[in-house]
């Protein structure tokens, strides 16, 4: 049997009033144009169905398919997708489909879990269940778990047709990214700032990086890292912008005339300064960075409000409450742990 389509179940979009379909056809063009810049014509089409997307795939290689399923478990405003084949609406296909796909499973117990999205379909989920699970008893002799078996088979009932799946794949939730408007994020090639441009995404914002580097100061291996991390987080947002900004003139003006106890503050506060700039071109909303507060002497309520009276823009601060070990966990995650190392 081959994949033909791919659900995909979105959750906190479904929770939107009068707004929703905003919301919905943006995850819709992240998809699509997500993968498209990928895997160029895989997909035939995205639907628009009830709480999810119908994605039919067009003839496609299983490495490719893996390929796509990395991609869509990437994309914020994703619960889960699900690899399903279209099958017919009846009920001896629904039995011989599902005794096959467990079979094929090599699992000793099992669950049928069927929903009828539309009461005026054909079949209760109930009976599907029922009918279902007694054929894959007969053929396999394989046990009926409904807590915790070792292979969940799903079947959809919908108007657009009958899915069967065994696979959930999933994705990171929260909101798609372009639904919260833009923001500039202070990238410092550290561990926190490309986990605060995480948790932004997640929320929504299209983000616009903003590195300061201090070459030749340190080495310009500090440019190839930031390009390196931005290009890491483009699997949460393909088309990404970096400005990089020689800050080293700043420096030696502010080392050269500033009181050496505050060169920090002075720094961060012309960063804000030179972000601005960027940010009023890009239209952007507000200004983000991976400070945590007391996990650095300058990172104090004191210090975070002298920087802060700088900017006319609000500054997010999505790490405020964290630990380092909870950053180090997410940053592992999101892979840019081991880049965020680098010298």
């Amino acid at each position: 049997m081959k994949i033909t389509h791919i659900l995909c179940h979105y959750s906190e979009i479904g929770l939107k009033g009068k707004n929703r379909s905003f919301f919905e056809n943006t995850l819709k063009n992240n998809l699509q144009t997500a993968v498209d810049l990928q895997v160029p014509k895989a997909i035939t089409k995205i639907e628009k169905l009830r709480g999810r997307f119908l994605i039919t795939l067009a003839e496609s290689e299983i490495n490719t398919l893996s390929h796509i399923y990395s991609i869509l478990e990437n994309q914020f405003g994703i619960a889960y997708i699900a690899p399903a084949f279209k099958i017919s609406s009846d009920l001896d296909t629904m039995k011989q489909t599902a005794v096959k796909l467990i079979k094929q499973s090599k699992s000793a117990s099992f669950r049928i879990t069927a929903r009828r999205s539309d009461k005026r379909l054909p079949f209760s989920s109930q009976m599907i269940n029922e009918t279902v699970g007694e054929a894959v008893v007969n053929e396999l002799k394989k046990t009926v778990n409904l807590k915790n078996p070792d292979v969940n088979c799903y079947i959809d009932m919908l108007q657009e047709g009958t899915f069967i799946y065994t696979q959930r794949i999933y994705g990171p939730g929260g909101l798609p990214v372009g639904v919260s408007g833009k923001v500039g994020i202070l990238l410092s090639g550290g561990i926190d700032s490309p986990v605060a441009a995480y948790y932004m995404m997640k929320r929504g914002v299209t983000p616009i990086y903003i590195h300061f580097h201090s070459v030749p100061h340190v080495s310009p291996a500090s440019i190839e890292k930031v390009r390196e991390t931005v290009q890491l987080l483009t699997k949460y947002h393909p088309r990404s912008k970096l400005y990089l900004i020689e800050f080293a003139p700043v420096q030696d003006e502010i080392f050269d005339k500033a009181n050496h106890k505050l060169l920090v503050l002075h720094y961060r506060r012309c960063m804000i300064l030179i972000a601005e700039r960027i940010m009023k071109k890009e239209r952007a909303r507000a200004l983000v960075t991976g400070e945590v507060l007391g996990q650095v002497a300058s990172q104090t309520i004191e210090n975070m409000t002298v920087v802060e009276e700088a900017s006319q823009y609000p500054i997010l601060r999505p790490l405020i409450g964290f630990d380092k070990q909870e950053i180090i966990t997410i940053a592992r995650k999101i892979g840019t742990y081991e880049i965020s190392l680098q010298p």
